[in-house]
């Protein structure tokens, strides 16, 4: 039986509509390249490190480059229709030479998947987390990564462009010697600066302007950085218990400094 390509969905066209079937492909990663195969006759696939609404990431080597590791984000075309893969190899083209940000090598496309060779960046913040009994971090590896993502949206905004996507998945982390070296990856939501736009974001990582319906500006990336490091640290900054996340947020932004305790008083 003949399938769509990564789908595991027989062609029985013309008795379905494909378009009908997008929300049942963008829950599915894409299962056609698995260990050992290749992607455009080059790319190696070692695993697959996770997927999205939009792509598949997998973990491949180069094997016209002496096996050199690298990640290729994979999307299948029937999912592309707002075009995330163009916008995604433009803000990447801008970001060539800036550290926090991955470094795309190549982008092309096969007949049914659209591909990004990126440099592979480390583990993601969830999964590292993951291993620690308390899922929190330490003080210091906390202000390591609030300055690091400070640092990367800094850049990033002063090439023209926001992230509007920040979250425990897209800050990869990876110990360099004795230094904590965080990326920010995924650009697939990220559009230029101006004109300022209204975006329809409902995620615990959505900053609470651009959920009462303001304008996503730079301000917004560096809130979201401020959720994640609250959340990474153990401070518990919306009570959802109670309230509803948007309601939370808004007590939150009301008086930040009542959400975190005090300086301890010094002992005798």
């Amino acid at each position: 039986m003949t399938m769509m390509a990564g789908s595991g969905i027989p062609y029985w066209y013309p008795y379905i509509n494909y378009m009908f079937l997008g929300p049942y492909l963008r829950k599915n990663p894409i299962r056609c390249y698995t260990e050992g195969t290749l992607i455009n006759r080059r790319y190696r696939v070692e695993s697959r490190l996770g997927y999205g609404s939009y792509a598949t990431v997998f973990k491949v080597c180069d094997s016209f480059d002496n096996d050199a590791i690298y990640a290729a984000k994979v999307a299948r075309k029937i999912d592309d229709n707002n075009g995330y893969f163009g916008k995604e190899v433009g803000v990447l083209e801008k970001c060539i030479g800036l550290v926090h940000w991955p470094q795309m090598k190549t982008h092309f496309e096969t007949p049914s998947y659209r591909v990004i060779i990126l440099s592979l960046e480390g583990e993601s913040m969830s999964a590292v987390l993951g291993r620690k009994p308390n899922k929190f971090f330490t003080t210091e590896n906390c202000l390591r990564i609030s300055y690091a993502l400070t640092t990367a949206l800094r850049s990033l905004h002063g090439i023209g462009y926001i992230h509007r996507d920040l979250h425990h998945d897209n800050v990869m982390l990876k110990k360099v010697g004795q230094e904590l070296v965080v990326r920010v990856i995924d650009l697939g939501q990220s559009t230029p600066s101006q004109p300022r736009q209204k975006c329809d974001f409902k995620a615990y990582s959505t900053s609470y302007h651009v959920l009462i319906g303001k304008n996503y500006c730079e301000r917004d990336d560096l809130v979201s950085s401020m959720y994640l490091i609250a959340d990474v640290a153990g401070a518990q900054i919306f009570d959802t218990d109670k309230y509803s996340l948007i309601d939370a947020k808004k007590r939150f932004h009301e008086s930040p400094s009542s959400f975190f305790s005090g300086e301890e008083e010094p002992s005798d």
